[in-house]
């Protein structure tokens, strides 16, 4: 299991991106946006999950799997007919960080109105990576027009309406790039698909929604014992009463099962997954994410998840933040709360917290204002205590963060 000391994604410039206008964000090993319901938290994170189906299917199926393209392209204060998501990067090639790859990749897609065509077009799509002591590497896409100095003629076409970056992944500069934009994994769990009974599926990921999950669980007990008995510590502190959560068999089917112990002697008794807590069974999702096989063999490279603390107790929360915590220190993790339990505590870190509100519709996100943050530097107040006092909000410079006419109202 090899440590990522640095993030892998540095920086994320969104433009007319559903509810954001426009941000710069840096991003951590942890990243924590803050900010309550309707600010547009899940958005921003939606961009990157947008980056991973676009070049694992096409953009054609990222944008229909979000209800088509009207509803990614800003509405608000006036609409729009493009957005461009930008991400600077740094790429792990070997163990020792001079031998890594630092550059850009992003793109622009547009509506297009020609009818008999699809409804879109890849305006550019660019892609820079270079490495210490050498010349950079990538490529330039304009609407299918490829300029591509590493090819035989350094030119070719593709279809506007596709990414050229599966292509060019075939060379091994750009492989690694490709594989970590891919292997980005995004979460917002729902009870009733942890819950459901599936057919045995071994080696799947964590599904979006928690699909998979019994399979998952198993998969860390047989392949990294330690790591399952690690989470059944952390699970054992938010339910004093639980020894495990496990893998469950139903014929051909597998869900998840609880271990409570009970009685005098400890005993310890298997429920089946009906018996499991919404807090118990969530919390158990969040940390088959942060620890399933695929993050500890370095094939995720990055873990976003949406309300991880939702259904626990208070106490149970600060347990939570402690894996988060524990995860970032092998896989970049970006998560999203508007509850102030998960950083109600006087170790919480004020450079992983972004803050996240909503002005006029327009999404703001940014480090925390200068007040605040210094309250926090200064261990005069938690991130818990201010977000309960509504003194979580972005610091933002003059039109960094929204449209040009909200801008100059703030």
């Amino acid at each position: 299991m090899n440590a990522r000391p640095l993030p892998w994604i540095n920086r994320v410039r969104l433009t007319n991106y559903k509810s954001i206008a426009s941000c710069d964000v840096a991003l951590g090993p942890l990243t924590v946006l803050i900010g309550a319901n309707g600010t547009g938290k899940s958005n921003f994170v939606d961009a990157l999950a947008f980056v991973a189906d676009a070049l694992s299917a096409a953009p054609a199926h990222a944008i229909e799997a979000r209800g088509g393209l009207s509803e990614i392209l800003r509405r608000v204060p006036e609409s729009t007919g493009w957005f461009q998501i930008d991400l600077e990067v740094t790429v792990p090639w070997g163990p020792r960080p001079e031998q890594w790859a630092h550059g850009t990749y992003g793109f622009r897609i547009a509506r297009r109105e020609q009818r008999g065509q699809r409804r879109f077009e890849v305006m550019h799509e660019d892609c820079v990576l270079t490495w210490a002591g050498g010349p950079p590497e990538g490529f330039r896409a304009e609407r299918g027009a490829v300029r591509d100095p590493s090819t035989l003629h350094g030119s070719q076409v593709i279809e506007p309406d596709r990414l050229y970056l599966p292509l060019a992944s075939a060379r091994p500069n750009l492989a690694p790039l490709f594989a970590a934009l891919q292997g980005m994994a995004f979460y917002s769990f729902e009870s009733s698909a942890m819950r459901q009974l599936q057919s045995q599926s071994e080696g799947a990921p964590l599904g979006r929604s928690g699909e998979h999950l019994g399979d998952v669980l198993g998969a860390i007990a047989e392949e990294h014992p330690d790591i399952k008995e690690r989470m059944d510590s952390y699970l054992g502190a938010v339910a004093p009463w639980l020894d495990s959560v496990n893998r469950r068999f139903e014929g051909s089917y597998v869900t998840v099962e609880v271990r409570n112990r009970t009685g005098r002697e400890g005993t310890s008794i298997a429920f089946g997954p009906e018996a499991v807590s919404e807090g118990t069974i969530r919390a158990t999702a969040v940390l088959a994410a942060l620890f399933q096989p695929s993050v500890l063999e370095g094939r995720t490279s990055l873990v976003g998840i949406e309300e991880p603390e939702v259904a626990l107790h208070p106490a149970a929360a600060g347990v939570l933040f402690d894996a988060l915590t524990e995860a970032s220190e092998r896989v970049q993790v970006i998560v999203t709360t508007q509850s102030d339990d998960l950083v109600d505590r006087d170790d919480v870190d004020p450079s992983i917290i972004r803050a996240v509100s909503s002005d006029a519709g327009i999404t703001v996100i940014g480090d925390v204002n200068a007040a605040s943050l210094r309250a926090l530097r200064e261990g005069r107040f938690t991130a818990g205590e201010l977000m309960r006092a509504g003194q979580i909000t972005p610091e933002m410079p003059a039109g960094a963060g929204t449209s040009p006419d909200l801008a100059a109202r703030q």
